[in-house]
C-alpha cells in the first residue's frame, strides 16, 4: 500500500491511524480509571481494619511500655504498663466509673485477650511473647501478669492477661478474678498493671482524602508502567 503524504491511501491511513490512537488513549484511560477505583475501594476496605488491628507499640530501649489503638469490641483505647498499688496508678482506686477506663468483666477480659493477640507478640520490634521481661514492670522472662482493673467490691474485680513466655501462645490465659486492694505490683516480677484510656479515634483510620490521593498515586504509577511496557513492545 502506497502510503506516500498527499495520496488517498496516505490520508486514509493517517486518519485511521489516528482513530485508533485516539480509541485506544480512550480505552487506557478507562482502564486506568477502573484500575484506580478498585485501589480506591480495596484500600477503603482493607486499611482500616489493619489500622484496628495492629496497634502502635510503644517502645523505649527496647522495652514495652505500652500501646496506642489497641481495638476492645470495636473501641479504640492507649494502654500503658505501670507498677504501683491499685491507689496510686489509679488516681486513688475508690470510684470504678471515675478511676478506670473499662467497668466491666466482659471487656475486661476481651482487653486481655487484645493485649495477647496484638500486643505482647514477637516481632523485628521485640520478642514481647516469648520474652515477657521486655514488658515494662515485668523482670520475669518466664512470665507476665498483667492487671485490668473494671470493678470495686471488698476487692479489686480485675481482668486479666497471662503471657506465658512460649513463643507459641500456647501459655496465654485470659479471664477474670479478684484481687487484694493492698497488692503491689513492684513487689512481684510477674506483675504489672495495664492502665487503658479511650483513644483518639482520629489517629487510627486513614483520612479518605490522604486515601483517594494514595490510590490515585499507585494506580497511576502502575498505569504509566503499563504504558511504557506497550511502547517498548
Amino acid at each position: 500500500m502506497d502510503k506516500k503524504d498527499g495520496t488517498p491511501c496516505s490520508c486514509a491511513y493517517e486518519w485511521v491511524s489516528s482513530r485508533r490512537e485516539f480509541w485506544g488513549d480512550q480505552n487506557m484511560m478507562k482502564s486506568f480509571q477502573g484500575l484506580a477505583f478498585s485501589v480506591a475501594a480495596a484500600l477503603f476496605v482493607i486499611l482500616p481494619g489493619i489500622a484496628k488491628a495492629m496497634p502502635m507499640l510503644i517502645i523505649e530501649n527496647g522495652e514495652l511500655l505500652g500501646a496506642d489503638n489497641v481495638d476492645v469490641n470495636g473501641t479504640l483505647f492507649d494502654v500503658r504498663f505501670q507498677d504501683g498499688t491499685c491507689s496510686a496508678t489509679f488516681t486513688g482506686c475508690n470510684n470504678a466509673s471515675e478511676d478506670f477506663a473499662i467497668t466491666d468483666a466482659m471487656s475486661a477480659e476481651a482487653a486481655a485477650q487484645a493485649l495477647l493477640d496484638r500486643v505482647f507478640l514477637d516481632g523485628p520490634v521485640g520478642l514481647f511473647d516469648s520474652n515477657p521481661a521486655l514488658i515494662s514492670g515485668c523482670t520475669s522472662s518466664a512470665l507476665c501478669v498483667t492487671f485490668i482493673p473494671f470493678g470495686l467490691e471488698s476487692d479489686i474485680e480485675i481482668g486479666f492477661a497471662i503471657n506465658g513466655g512460649s513463643g507459641s501462645g500456647s501459655g496465654d490465659q485470659a479471664g477474670s478474678d479478684d484481687l487484694d486492694l493492698r497488692r503491689n505490683t513492684a513487689d512481684d516480677p510477674a506483675q504489672v498493671w495495664a492502665v487503658f484510656s479511650r483513644a483518639d479515634p482520629s489517629m487510627a483510620v486513614p483520612e479518605p482524602g490522604s486515601l483517594v490521593l494514595f490510590s490515585l498515586g499507585l494506580a497511576g504509577f502502575i498505569f504509566a508502567r503499563r504504558t511504557r511496557a506497550q511502547r517498548v513492545a
